[in-house]
């Protein structure tokens, strides 16, 4: 089957740039040079010029044109979520506050459950020599917890220690997606257990873990003081 035109110039400017061709932040081509260079017509150039400005290669600037994003595009990168404590030799322990059974159209949505399915929410904090600095919300359907468990919360300390367990699931390695955000102010109970006042910032991280492509096992609120919070990023 012919690759569409629109498609073809698409590539080959996408080529240019993750060659490096253009640097981040360098003015791309107009339309009318993108016309000429390709001997098509504009609605060609416009509609692929419209994909790599979605799918984050370049950003609009009105008046003045299209520039190459500065982000790493192209280039596999690792995060890594540093961990920021006093000194290396650091206490840190576990507690889980609070087990509740919750009916949530959101969470039931982001774990793709029916309604018949209960949830639950594990409401952990995590502390340094004794100092809160992580508070983790994390919501599990009925399918992924036996009932009996509940009665000890210490059977929740370590999630996915007690899912390897039970259901030989190995969550560290599971896909996953994650979001990342700056929480300001930070909520009057989320302050409260991390011990800061609620004029601090905190980071504030959404993810959810996968067994496979479709299938959810887990979602995760979490947050951490700002002054324990670090990322780490590098090309591989």
């Amino acid at each position: 089957m012919a690759i569409p035109k629109y498609q073809q110039v698409k590539n080959a400017l996408l080529q240019k740039i993750v060659s490096g061709e253009f640097e981040p932040g360098d003015k791309f081509y107009s339309e009318s040079e993108l016309i000429e260079l390709f001997q098509v017509s504009s609605i060609t150039v416009i509609r692929a010029l419209k994909e790599l400005v979605s799918e984050g290669y370049l950003y609009s600037v009105q008046g003045k044109g299209r520039f190459v994003s500065r982000g790493k595009l192209g280039q596999p990168v690792r995060f890594t979520d540093v961990d920021k404590f006093p000194n290396e030799d650091a206490d840190v322990t576990t507690h889980v506050i609070s087990i509740t059974e919750i009916n949530d159209d959101t969470i039931r949505k982001k774990l793709k459950i029916d309604t018949n399915k209960k949830i639950y929410c594990f409401e952990r904090l995590r502390k340094s020599n004794g100092i809160p600095f992580f508070l983790q919300y994390t919501y599990l359907s009925s399918d992924y917890v036996k009932e009996e468990d509940l009665k000890d919360p210490s059977n929740f300390i370590s999630i996915y220690d007690k899912m390897r367990r039970d259901y030989n699931f190995h969550l560290t390695t599971s896909p996953s997606v994650e979001y990342y955000a700056i929480q300001f102010p930070t909520p009057k109970r989320t302050a409260q257990l991390l011990q800061i006042s609620e004029d601090c910032p905190t980071s504030f991280a959404k993810r959810t873990t996968f067994l496979n492509d479709i299938q959810v096992v887990e979602y995760i609120e979490s947050f951490k003081r700002w002054d324990y919070y670090e990322t780490k990023i590098e090309t591989i």
